[in-house]
């Protein structure tokens, strides 16, 4: 995120609610995970407050040690994994699905690939014009780049779901303008902006749902 730790909380804070509104709006177990995403990157953006607390001196280093960590397995762990599976559960077309499962052990790749770099190796993180950078980012490399796109964008733009199609297309403009902004500092600018666009993720559930209360129809 950029700027400072006030302006991640505050993130964190727009996001909340969103976050609540989209589980309250879960109405199928086939809907938990992708539900519970506004929601896991409000938490996220709020870790990284931490971190940047911890980069100004505010909190203990094992605090901010801590912190890096977990938001760098969410990002870089959980999110490849998750994003696609929670997608690839809710498709109803089976085409669509066969295409969406090579994707899916594309982010199981790179999500080990990358979860060999976090406990192999240092973990810090630096302020940078305004930005996070993280130590993992510099060894993430054309290849696994690649297949983190492949996994947290391509499921959602193949998905009959229109919302979460232009879920899957704002995460890719939001990779681009990241990458742009500054390619060492990808992970913290694009995570905030995928963050925003999981709102995209609660008109997509309002509009399959159209009715009050959680039943987890099988």
């Amino acid at each position: 995120m950029c700027v400072s730790a006030e302006a991640d909380f505050i993130a964190a804070g727009a996001l909340l609610p969103i976050g609540v509104a989209t589980l309250r709006t879960v109405r199928h177990r086939d809907e938990l995970i992708i539900g519970s995403l506004p929601l896991l990157f409000a938490a996220h953006q709020f870790v990284e407050g931490f971190v940047w607390l911890g980069l100004e001196g505010h909190v203990s280093g094992s605090l901010q040690d801590a912190a890096i960590r977990i938001y760098l397995l969410f990002a870089q762990v959980v999110v490849p994994v998750v994003v696609p599976l929670g997608i690839l559960v809710l498709e109803p077309d089976r085409s669509r699905r066969r295409w969406m499962v090579p994707l899916l052990l594309v982010g199981l790749a790179v999500a080990l690939r990358l979860l060999w770099v976090i406990t192999a190796h240092p973990v810090g993180a630096r302020a940078l014009d305004h930005v996070i950078t993280y130590a993992t980012d510099a060894r993430f490399g054309y290849v696994v780049a690649t297949g983190y796109v492949i996994a947290t964008c391509l499921p959602a733009l193949v998905s009959t779901r229109r919302h979460l199609r232009w879920f899957g297309a704002a995460n890719v403009a939001g990779l681009t303008a990241a990458t742009v902004v500054r390619y060492s500092a990808v992970t913290s600018v694009w995570c905030l902006y995928a963050a925003f666009a999981s709102g995209l993720i609660l008109l997509h559930l309002r509009d399959r749902a159209g009715r009050p209360g959680i039943t987890f129809a099988p």
